[in-house]
């Protein structure tokens, strides 16, 4: 894998190359400021940038929205000494394809170099007999969501269908690859039955399932852009939770599910937000749901995708 490294520190820099070379990978570059960043970016065009956040000049987070206007598929991972959850979301959303913290160990930088590779590999459908009691219960919740959240919008919503694989996170991308603008909704719940769950919508419908809510009977609003983000937070919450509940019912567990996050960016940034809480390596149950919205002839789409490492399987 070809590496650009950003860091105004020489000795960080000089770490970074000797575990990435380790690894097999070639670093292409290396900048010591934004602006020189954005500039070997543009000339070299390397499969990841390992950026720092704090630089003489142009911070690290305005080198990412820089570079991701050039490239929007661009994979950009942030390395900080900062951990605070406030600036974490604002790089997932804007599209950081994972975020690695000072100081750090080489696993630190193999984990989110697996998560922000290109992905190959397909997951694989586990046995019917695994898959029949998360399918029937996927679909019971979505399904039944399905309908009541037709009664409150002004288009049809429906489950098209659901399956169940096995995998890592490094097969996660294509099953929700809806383009380099995509936006997804995503939950995680963390104690008694740990799982992470995501709903992802193609760029080109996110204004029309915002406005078929803001003009459907729980919104009255002219100002649909204002509110458009807030609704399919939203929108992400009640159909995950659908998805969540039966699963944690089911297991007799205890499930507390996160406060919905918006990530923009397409399918690298929902990997690296999904990988914030999932080992890369972990075997995986991966139910995957794909829903369809009509009205007056036009037809939307978004996927759904909920983690479960084996063991809850």
């Amino acid at each position: 894998m070809k590496v650009l490294i950003v860091d105004d520190s020489a000795d960080v820099r000089a770490l970074l190359r000797v575990i990435l070379e380790h690894r097999g990978h070639t670093v292409v570059g290396e900048a010591e400021d934004g602006a020189a960043g954005l500039k070997a970016f543009a000339e070299l065009r390397p499969d990841v940038v390992l950026l720092d956040i704090i630089m003489p000049g142009k911070s690290g987070i305005e080198v990412l929205e820089e570079i991701r206007k050039m490239d929007p598929a661009a994979r950009v991972i942030m390395v900080t000494a900062v951990e605070q959850d406030g600036i974490n979301r604002r790089l997932l959303l804007l599209g950081a394809a994972g975020i690695i913290y000072k100081p750090f160990k080489e696993s630190d930088i193999h984990k989110a170099l697996r998560v922000a590779t290109p992905f190959r590999e397909k997951a694989e459908p586990v046995p019917p007999a695994e898959a029949e009691p998360l399918i029937k219960l996927a679909a019971g919740g979505l399904s039944l969501c399905m309908l009541r959240t037709s009664e409150a919008s002004n288009w049809a919503w429906e489950l098209c269908d659901v399956e169940v694989l096995t995998g890592t996170l490094s097969h996660i991308a294509p099953l929700l690859d809806f383009g380099p603008a995509s936006a997804s909704v995503q939950v995680h719940v963390r104690e008694g039955f740990p799982l992470t769950a995501a709903l992802a919508f193609r760029a080109e419908d996110i204004h029309f399932i915002s406005s078929c809510w803001a003009k459907g009977p729980l919104y009255d609003t002219a100002s649909v852009k204002e509110v458009e983000e807030g609704i399919l937070i939203e929108i992400g919450n009640i159909i995950l939770n659908a998805l969540i509940n039966p699963l944690v019912n089911a297991a007799h567990k205890i499930g507390l599910p996160s406060v919905p996050m918006m990530v923009k960016g397409g399918p690298g940034a929902v990997v690296a937000a999904l990988g914030a809480c999932l080992d890369p390596a972990a075997d995986l149950r991966i139910i995957r749901a794909s829903l369809a919205m009509r009205r007056e002839g036009r037809v939307a789409r978004a996927g759904v995708l909920a983690l479960l490492p084996h063991r809850h399987g």
